[in-house]
């Protein structure tokens, strides 16, 4: 019965589409409006909302000439944006190892070994998503608490592998990798990374921040490669019921692929992509640009840079004010210049770029915020970001809103890594600076939130779960943690539709349900903002629809 209604809905949409016959929608429709939370119809013509309001009223207003759809015990929603992930890696990780699973380094090994027995001596192996404070076991060999290179290495010695971490900032490499990239005991470290070395000064294999730059060649997207992965991309996240995407940090291929697929009218999900300012060249010429706002039917819009200040907790680089709990000999480390980033902001404000930080620890968040405070922007409509704000000090939530800064942050992370999180930061540090959104909202700004993917895997409904719980994905601890700083669920369904939508400059045109904006709709199998929560995480996308159009039906 599901099949046969929601290819009626799909016949439906098109006819209209095609007839430019208007086309409303009646159920429960949360709007993210503050004024008409929720409505009973909705009218699109021309791929916009002419009218949202009661039912009767809609029928006045759309006329005898009009295609209807009744959503029945489905619920519908503004479009899902989600508002900090990776879309072209994404799509790649789909068609890579997925370490996310393995219990532990021996599982991680022999998925390489199999890999490595099935392919051509020099194809390089890639696989993303370990995090060894997650493993049941530790590994045999390790250094810094993270394994060697040794056993990857004799069970693919012809193939180099390149293992990225879930975090995205560390790589683990084989003797094959190293060697096709040059690297060796007598490599200098990069500024702003680590090569871990044992205490012979031998590589291990592992390399944090910068340093996992030596190996990016080994895995650099071509145009061709990038495109396939942001195709890819987007099917998984209409599946996921998101139509808009902030894409933090994209490099040249990237950004050349989704310019073309647009173009070309293959881009549909509406991105808001971040330049990574890591590579000059590329922030030189774009910033000498005028930003392209996505228009009409084009759905690309550029306006952003992404700086990296920091690591990542799991890891040990996130930059934090005082030493880790669980290794005093590090703070973690600095991976841009603040002096630089005051520039960056500066120069941005004059043809109106956004600038957005990447800053987990909380010495690397107070160092972004004294850099925005230092470049004097605050006569413009700069919204620079602060991507994860994760770690905090207390006195500098209120800076958040004084200097117009909006927090990026993605409260799917609590929820997988609270449990080890507080081994790094100890405990009080854990409960007066981490994870503290209630403080950010109640600060008097808007929170983006997102997933991080594929970091985590897009799935709104975890986004969801854990913004309103606080608890792991598993349900635990039954009181949740630190559970104060929990959202409402309405505040969690405005930082994933209309905060995010705001945090890139659309809240005009997206981010909710109002007349005159794109019709943008989730559709689910349920009502996330009254079910019991351990059912939140049952919930099925049923529909999304970008500018009236399905792009993907269950």
């Amino acid at each position: 019965m599901r099949s046969i209604l929601v290819t009626t809905l799909s016949l439906l949409f098109s006819s209209a589409l095609a007839t430019a016959q208007p086309l409303l929608v009646s159920g429960t429709i949360y709007t993210s409006d503050a004024t008409q939370p929720v409505v009973e119809a909705v009218v699109i013509e021309d791929g916009r909302f002419q009218f949202v309001g009661d039912l009767s009223d809609a029928e006045v207003f759309a006329g005898e000439d009009v295609q209807r759809l009744e959503l029945g015990a489905r619920i519908a929603y503004p479009g899902f944006i989600d508002g900090h992930g990776h879309f072209a890696d994404l799509g790649k990780t789909l068609n890579i190892l997925d370490l996310a699973a393995a219990d532990n380094f021996g599982d991680i090994v022999a998925m390489v070994a199999a890999a490595s027995a099935d392919s051509e001596p020099g194809i390089v192996i890639e696989g993303r998503g370990w995090h060894q404070s997650k493993w049941n076991r530790e590994p045999v060999y390790k250094v810094a608490g993270f394994p060697t290179h040794d056993v990857l290495s004799e069970v693919s010695p012809n193939n180099p592998v390149v293992l990225e971490h879930a975090n995205g900032h560390t790589f683990i490499v084989n003797a094959k990798a190293m060697e096709a990239a040059g690297i060796n005991d007598l490599t200098e470290t990069p500024e702003g990374g680590v090569i871990v070395r044992d205490e012979r000064g031998s590589a291990t294999g592992v390399l944090h921040e910068n340093a996992a730059d030596l190996a990016e060649s080994l895995i650099k997207y071509t145009e061709v490669s990038a495109r396939a992965a942001t195709l890819t991309a987007q099917a998984a996240a209409f599946a996921s019921g998101i139509t808009g995407f902030h894409d933090a940090g994209i490099g040249l291929q990237e950004l050349r692929a989704q310019q073309s697929l647009d173009a070309e009218g293959q881009l549909k999900i509406r991105l808001y992509s971040m330049i990574s300012a890591s590579n000059s060249a590329l922030t030189d010429y774009w910033m000498a640009q005028d930003p392209i706002v996505a228009s009409g039917d084009k759905r690309l819009t550029i306006r952003s840079f992404k700086v990296v200040m920091d690591g990542a907790l799991g890891s040990r680089t996130a930059w934090l004010h005082e030493p880790y709990t669980d290794d005093p000999s590090t703070s973690g480390v600095q991976t841009f210049d603040p002096a630089e980033l005051a520039n960056l902001l500066r120069r941005g404000a004059v043809k109106g770029w956004q600038i957005n930080t990447h800053a987990i620890g909380d010495k690397a968040n107070s160092v972004a915020l004294d850099a925005i405070a230092a470049a004097d922007i605050a006569d413009t409509d700069h919204r620079s970001r602060i991507e994860h704000s994760q770690h905090l000090l207390p006195e500098d939530v209120q800076r958040f809103a004084d200097l117009g800064v909006i927090a990026s942050v993605q409260t799917v992370h609590m929820s997988s890594d609270r449990m080890w999180a507080i081994d790094r930061l100890g405990e009080k540090r854990i409960k007066s600076g981490a994870y503290i959104w209630r403080e950010l909202i109640n600060g008097g700004f808007a929170v983006a939130n997102g997933t991080d993917v594929p970091v985590e895997p897009i799935n709104p409904f975890a986004t969801f779960y854990s913004a309103i719980t606080r608890k792991t994905l598993a349900g635990t601890p039954d009181e949740g943690f630190e559970s104060s700083q929990r959202m409402t669920r309405q505040e969690a369904l405005s930082s994933m539709t209309l905060w995010n939508a705001y945090a890139a400059f659309q809240e005009d045109e997206v981010g909710s349900i109002e007349v005159g904006k794109f019709a943008d709709m989730t559709v689910l199998s349920q009502d996330i903002m009254t079910v019991d929560e351990a059912s939140i995480l049952d919930t099925e996308v049923a529909m999304t629809m970008v500018g009236g159009e399905i792009l993907y039906q269950r």
